[in-house]
C-alpha cells in the first residue's frame, strides 16, 4: 500500500506540473515527445528519487564459490570444575547469556571442603548444561559455552577456480540475501581427499542473523577492470524496448537509451549513451519510468 501512495504522489505532481510547463513536449536536445517527465525538486526528494553522477569507475570479475557458515574453535567452549566436588548451586540455564567471569555455578571441594565458583571463559551463550544441584563433578564438562559474535565462512573452491584464488582477495558473502564484505584469510585441503581446498574469511555477526551451519554464497574478487563509464545497476530500466536510464537536466527528466557492457551485479560499464558529467537517477527511477509510460498512454488516447 505504502508504494502505490508513493507513485501516485509523484504522477499527481508530474501531471500538474507538465500542465504548467507543456505536457513532455521536445526540448532543445531533441527528446522524443513522451519520454520526458518535469518533476520538481521537492517532489523528488519527497519521492526518495536521487541522482549520481555518471563517472569512470571499476567492474568486478568474481568467481563464484559455495559453503557454511562455522563457529571458530576459539568461540565454543566445554566448561569443567576444577576439582572434584558436590554442585551446590547452577547459576544458569541453557540459552541464557553469560558475560566473561559470569558464575555458572558453585561446587564444594571434595578435598579442602571450601566452596568454589566455576566462572564462563568466555562470554556467549549457554549452549548445554550436564549437571544438576547434588551431582558429583568428574571429568564430564559442566556446561558448554558458544559465543556467535564471529563466525567463519568456509567456502569450497575447485580445482579449475584455485589458480586464481589466493590469501588477501577481496569476497563478497551473501547469506540470507545480505552482502558481507570481507576478505580470504586462509586455504587449507579439504579432509578425506576432496577435490577442493578451503577458503576461510571471518564475518562479524554483530545483528545476530547468522547461525553455525547455515549456507553462503562467496563472490571472490578474481580481477577489478577499470572502465571509463559505470553506472549502478538500479538505474538501469527497460524503455520501449531499449535499455535506458533516466538523465536529470534541471526539473526534466528524459529517457536515455544507452549500450551496456560488462556487469558485476552491482555496476554495469557503458558503452555508449551517456558521457561522463550526467546525473542520472540512481534511486526509485522506475517511478519516473512508471510516469512516463503512463502520460505516453494518455497522449495515445
Amino acid at each position: 500500500m505504502k508504494l502505490h501512495i508513493v507513485m501516485f504522489s509523484l504522477l499527481l505532481g508530474s501531471a500538474s506540473l507538465s500542465q504548467a510547463s507543456g505536457t513532455h513536449e521536445d526540448d532543445d536536445h531533441g527528446h522524443e515527445e513522451g519520454s520526458v517527465s518535469t518533476i520538481t525538486e521537492e517532489m523528488a526528494q519527497r519521492n526518495g528519487i536521487t541522482v549520481a553522477e555518471a563517472a569512470p569507475g571499476t567492474i568486478e570479475r568474481h568467481l563464484r564459490v559455495y559453503g557454511r557458515l562455522d563457529l571458530p574453535p576459539d568461540q565454543r567452549v566445554d566448561v569443567r570444575a576444577r576439582f572434584t566436588g558436590l554442585v551446590k548451586s547452577v547459576a544458569v540455564s541453557v540459552g541464557q547469556t553469560v558475560a566473561k567471569g559470569d558464575v555458572l555455578a558453585t561446587v564444594e571441594s571434595n578435598d579442602s571442603l571450601k566452596d568454589y565458583a566455576v566462572r564462563a571463559p568466555i562470554a556467549g551463550a549457554v549452549q548445554a548444561r550436564q549437571t544438576s544441584v547434588g551431582e558429583i563433578t568428574g571429568s564430564t564438562p559442566l556446561f558448554t559455552l558458544v559465543n556467535t559474535q564471529r563466525l567463519w565462512a568456509t567456502m569450497q573452491v575447485f580445482s579449475g577456480q584455485r589458480f586464481e584464488v589466493k590469501p588477501g582477495l577481496p569476497v563478497h558473502v551473501v547469506h540470507n540475501g545480505h552482502r558481507h564484505e570481507s576478505t580470504i584469510e586462509s586455504l587449507a585441503p579439504a579432509d578425506n581427499g576432496e577435490p577442493y581446498v578451503l577458503a576461510r574469511t571471518t564475518l562479524e555477526n554483530t545483528s545476530g542473523d547468522m547461525a553455525p551451519g547455515d549456507l553462503v554464497t562467496g563472490e571472490i574478487d578474481a580481477e577489478i577492470i577499470s572502465v571509463a563509464l559505470v553506472v549502478a545497476n538500479e538505474a538501469l530500466q527497460t524503455h520501449d524496448g531499449k535499455t535506458v536510464v533516466f538523465v536529470r537536466e534541471g526539473n526534466r527528466y528524459h529517457a536515455q537509451p544507452v549500450k551496456a557492457g560488462r556487469t558485476d551485479g552491482r555496476r554495469t560499464e557503458i558503452l555508449s549513451g551517456l558521457k561522463p558529467g550526467d546525473h542520472y537517477v540512481i534511486e526509485n527511477s522506475y517511478l519516473i519510468k512508471a510516469d512516463i509510460e503512463k502520460s505516453g498512454a494518455a497522449h495515445e488516447h
